[in-house]
């Protein structure tokens, strides 16, 4: 996926250079600020092509990336690891299971849940789409070391695991 003008609004020309070198070179009391860009810079581009080229909008593929990455879950465990709220999440449980990428039953152990995983179909798609996530990776971190970029990700998986163990609770 090349860089475009449409996929990088900070790009030369769509911002003015002295808010573009404030927005690259000031620290800021808000660090959630820059996560809330880097986060637009990454995936809006990702899940309207998404959209575009396989009709798959952005709480499906949460739905397929979960169960590809954890195994069978239910409905609330995607919501609880995504982050995403339930109408959206099953809305796309109910596409995706339509179209066969996704099979729902119910929990012998516990039959008011309902267990969903991901079909030979589901898995397919996923492992087409996710290069173009790989590809934005590397565009979007491109400008990091390796080192660097192993830092972030331990910092961003200690946070998770922060967020997951109840502090967000305040």
């Amino acid at each position: 996926m090349s860089r475009s003008e449409d996929e990088n609004p900070t790009s030369e020309g769509l911002l003015p250079e002295d808010l573009r070198l404030r927005l690259m070179a000031e620290p800021d009391e808000w660090i959630g600020f820059r996560m809330i860009l880097i986060g637009n810079y990454f995936s809006a581009p990702l899940f309207a092509r998404l959209q575009k080229d396989y009709g798959l909008l952005r709480d499906e593929f949460v739905v397929l990336a979960n169960l590809q990455n954890y195994g069978p879950l239910t409905a609330n465990v995607i919501c609880g690891l995504s982050g995403r709220p339930k109408n959206s999440i099953s809305r796309g449980v109910i596409k995706l299971t339509k179209e066969k990428m996704v099979v729902a039953r119910t929990d012998p152990g516990d039959r008011r849940n309902v267990i969903l995983t991901i079909t030979d179909k589901g898995r397919s798609l996923f492992n087409e789409v996710i290069e173009l996530f790989r590809e934005r990776e590397k565009l979007l971190f491109g400008a990091l070391t390796a080192r660097e970029t192993t830092t972030l990700d331990r910092l961003l998986a200690k946070i998770l695991l922060n967020w997951h163990g109840g502090s967000q609770n305040m």
